[in-house]
């Protein structure tokens, strides 16, 4: 029943969205009538030529040859006219409910990109909105045309003998009968491919964006096995779907089959009779066409109507989903910042507060220092940062920017005041220009060049036959892990955001590479309060404040000197780090 609910409302908002193009579908409305007349007119000139040859009225073959010639330009003027705005309704549908589908996942909080996979955001944006845009166009007008055609044909036959018209329409509530025991298992075997093939578009999603991995760990035959899998399941829910559609089919064309003949037989008695004329009978058999051909079809359009509402049902889930923001905002940045206040934040990812992640984490950051967060692994350095930038609210506590709580403030305006360099690099397919522009959209020329050299980038950026211009690729994937993030720092440096948080920003470059980053993000902090998780606990002892994370917990804090005098968890990783890369050293020397 709830489903049943949930398709109704689908194709209640589907209907919305088609009603922006009124008079494109008052047009296709106009050549579906004018359609089903044309083709109900051959029954009519069959009826009139084949009269006209057993009378022998040579005389009209003129006249039948023009009024031949006029009904075939009609039909194939219609026809171009009607499939010319069925497609251009499906495009402007699609593009709308992509758009509006794009705009919200724009607005998602970071919690929706976690738990679902982007790969089944894909799934929403191609295949399913496909369907949607089919379902606008050739299916609705097809549900439409057809039953139309079918009641205007057996008009037509109860002027030509009602007798045979009965026994012609006794298949219209059969077939719809079949049309709706296997339009139901088509809708539910339809479900569960689009959700197969969900999975199997996130896993390639997940496979060619790791080529370099597969290819240098051998993952090629695990990776075939496991497609095959996906493949496989693929396979075997079309083949049961091909199989109801074909018991459909089988059902569907004996029942017109068999209505076809009897009819036919009929027809030819009354002939013999001399109860009916050759021409009538012709007329007759052509109409049949019309009558049964659109309760054969009409089964398989309402099935792919099932298909399409239960694409549109996953696209407006999405759409439904909890958003950020009510409008897509506008980039700006904060001019101004004083100081940044944590108080006891806690946080869990399931919003329990027996689950923390974060236990009462505190501390105090005046405009212009530098704070370093350090730990080992899982201690909760990257979640904080989640919080510090807004994606995430606290689940307890408090953080405040010039003494006002980031509850009081718009999302928009909190996150106004951060800018980041991540240590995964994050670059757009596009220009170098393009990905430094992003941090400030309406930047001139000669700032986005300044930005380049401050970021140690514009040397490399010259040596490219393309300079600014030059295509990166997918993720930068023409550019070295050095070259990407000299480009990452640069769009920081634009955005001139008064908080810069730093994620490892080195943690993944070699020694030389590390030593060009660094120097440029000495460049970027220059002025600017800056927050930095640090892996080389040797690059943070002028921070002004170090704070020491470890499963959650804020264990201690304070400058360099005074951790390594307190002599404790701090101590501990300082010295085993110097440790450490002290034997690097020597094997490296040896």
């Amino acid at each position: 029943m709830r489903c049943e609910m949930n398709r109704q409302s689908s194709f209640i908002r589907l209907l919305k969205y088609m009603r922006r193009y009124k008079l494109l579908y008052v047009c296709l409305i106009i050549t579906m009538v004018a359609g089903t007349f044309l083709e109900l007119s051959v029954a009519w000139f069959l009826s009139l030529i084949t009269n006209a040859a057993v009378k022998g009225e040579v005389e009209a073959w003129s006249n039948l040859i023009l009024i031949a010639v006029g009904i075939l330009f009609f039909i194939a003027l219609n026809s171009y006219v009607d499939t010319y705005f069925k497609q251009k309704a499906s495009l402007k549908v699609r593009n709308d409910i992509r758009l509006d589908t794009l705009d919200h996942v724009l607005r998602l909080p970071q919690s929706y990109y976690d738990k679902n996979h982007s790969g089944e955001l894909l799934a929403r944006f191609t295949s399913d909105n496909q369907a949607v845009g089919e379902a606008s166009g050739n299916i609705i007008m097809g549900l439409l045309k057809n039953p139309l055609l079918a009641l205007c044909a057996f008009i037509y036959l109860l002027n030509i003998n009602w007798p045979l018209a009965l026994i012609s329409i006794s298949i219209g509530p059969l077939m719809i009968l079949v049309g709706k025991l296997f339009g139901e298992a088509m809708r539910k075997k339809s479900i569960i491919l689009q959700e197969a093939m969900g999975s199997a578009t996130s896993f390639l999603q997940d496979v060619l964006s790791a080529s370099v991995l597969y290819k240098i760990f051998g993952l090629e035959k695990k990776i075939s096995k496991q497609y095959q899998q996906y493949s496989t399941t693929i396979s075997e829910i079309e083949r049961s779907q091909g199989k109801v559609q074909g018991s459909a089919n089988a059902i569907s064309g004996s029942i017109a089959n068999l209505s076809f003949i009897i009819a036919i037989l009929v027809a030819g008695y009354f002939v013999a009779k001399g109860n009916l004329e050759v021409g009538a009978m012709l007329a007759f058999i052509q109409l049949m066409n019309y009558l049964v051909q659109p309760f054969s079809i009409l089964p398989a359009l309402w099935s792919n109507m099932q298909q399409a509402l239960a694409g549109a049902e996953r696209i407006f889930q999405i759409i439904d989903a909890p958003k950020e923001y009510e409008t897509l905002p506008e980039q700006g940045r904060a001019k101004s910042f004083r100081s940044l206040t944590i108080s006891n934040v806690g946080f869990s990812y399931s919003n329990s507060k027996e689950d923390l992640v974060l236990r009462n984490v505190h501390f105090h950051v005046k405009a212009g220092q530098t704070i370093a967060i350090v730990g080992g692994s899982g201690g909760g350095k990257s979640t904080l940062f989640k919080l510090l930038l807004g994606l995430y609210s606290p689940t307890s506590g408090r953080i405040e920017i010039d003494n006002r709580s980031g509850e009081s403030m718009a999302l928009r305006e909190y996150r106004d005041y951060f800018s980041l360099v991540p240590q995964e690099t994050i670059l757009f397919t596009g220009t170098i220009r393009d990905n430094i522009l992003d941090g400030n959209l309406e930047a001139d020329e000669a700032s986005v060049i300044a930005a380049a050299k401050k970021a140690n980038a514009y040397d490399f950026i010259m040596k490219l036959s393309e300079g600014f211009d030059t295509a990166i690729g997918e993720r930068g994937s023409r550019l070295s892990g050095g070259q990407k993030q000299r480009i990452a720092i640069a769009r920081a440096i634009l955005r001139d955001a008064p908080i810069l948080l730093l994620d490892e920003a080195t943690a993944a470059l070699d020694n030389e590479s590390e030593k060009i980053v660094q120097d440029a993000l000495a460049k970027l902090m220059v002025g600017k309060t800056t927050l930095v998780i640090a892996h080389r606990l040797t690059t943070v002892q002028n921070a002004d404040l170090i704070l020491v994370m470890e499963n959650g917990n804020l264990v201690e804090q304070g400058t360099h000197n005074e951790l390594l005098l307190a002599g404790g968890r701090y101590h501990s990783l300082y010295y085993t780090q110097l440790e450490n890369e002290g034997t690097e050293n020597i094997i490296m020397e040896a």
